[in-house]
């Protein structure tokens, strides 16, 4: 998710969903790991999710709701960015 959130730096506080929520920052297991995804309702209730990146080196790509309601494992619900790195220690 950089820019938003730098690898090793910043970190995320999430809540174990096992479904589509609305709009936001999801973890989801995308077979080869777990991985933060942005998610958009792009076409009304039943349809389907856009699941995005902030890196633009990723493209995006789509997922019908049921799909994704089987793949997702949680939900950001904040973020901790690291300001002063001087005073950061990663363990």
């Amino acid at each position: 998710m950089e820019p938003s959130l730098r690898g090793g730096r910043d970190y995320v506080l999430t809540a174990p969903v096992t479904s589509y929520e609305g709009e936001g920052v999801y973890l989801v297991d995308a077979g080869l790991g777990i991985e933060l995804f942005r998610v958009t309702n792009i076409l009304g209730p039943d349809g389907d999710l856009l699941l995005s990146r902030d890196n633009q080196v990723y493209r995006s790509h789509h997922m019908h709701r049921e799909k994704f309601n089987d793949v997702v494992v949680g939900i950001v619900v904040a973020d901790i960015r690291i300001r002063d790195e001087r005073r950061f220690i990663a363990c």
